[in-house]
């Protein structure tokens, strides 16, 4: 399985959403972007400025599409674009969509971090006006991002470690299975 994770806008979850469905359905990870991946995920991932393409790889693209990316793109099972509600991020996920398009349709896109259902419609909305055939996934603006990161614990292991967390991330956690489950086709 080969998955990769891309939007050109920082800031939207790429890594944090990589790291964890790495790490969730145990598969190495690459970026080509500066981060803590290796540290968090020893033995598992690499930076390199060139990543090569290795099957049963999640693949963490910064914020640019270059030849040697769009390479691995196209031979992706699912390509996973992160977008939060900003009016730039939308813009710049369209654009990159875009040009994922030329090379892959198994589109993936994340609305991640809204506060409001308004923001998520007018988020959904404008995207759906430019793309009708993208799957959908939703994720409120949550802390386990931030505390995946901070502790090199995948959004599963986090949700899982008390009561309390399996309440306070209940409904980020219903989506994230609800991804995962169809990255591993159920």
């Amino acid at each position: 399985m080969i998955i990769s994770v891309i939007n050109k806008k920082g800031g939207v979850g790429k890594t944090s959403f990589s790291f964890s469905i790495a790490k969730d359905l145990d598969l190495f990870l690459q970026s080509n972007d500066s981060s803590i991946i290796e540290q968090i995920y020893p033995n598992k991932a690499k930076i390199s400025a060139s990543p090569q393409l290795l099957d049963n790889c999640v693949f963490d693209f910064g914020g640019f599409v270059d030849r040697g990316i769009l390479d691995i793109i196209k031979e992706s099972d699912f390509v996973i674009v992160p977008c939060t509600t900003i009016y730039n991020s939308i813009l710049r996920t369209i654009e990159t969509i875009l040009e994922i398009k030329k090379v892959n349709l198994n589109i993936i896109v994340l609305i991640t971090d809204w506060t409001s259902e308004n923001d998520k419609i007018y988020t959904l909305e404008m995207l759906e006006s430019n793309f009708t055939d993208l799957d959908f996934y939703f994720f409120k603006r949550s802390k386990i991002l931030e505390n995946s990161m901070k502790t090199g614990a995948s959004f599963k292991e986090l949700t899982e470690e008390s009561g309390l967390t399996r309440m306070s991330y209940a409904v980020f956690y219903k989506e994230y299975q609800r991804l995962l489950n169809t990255l591993k086709g159920n």
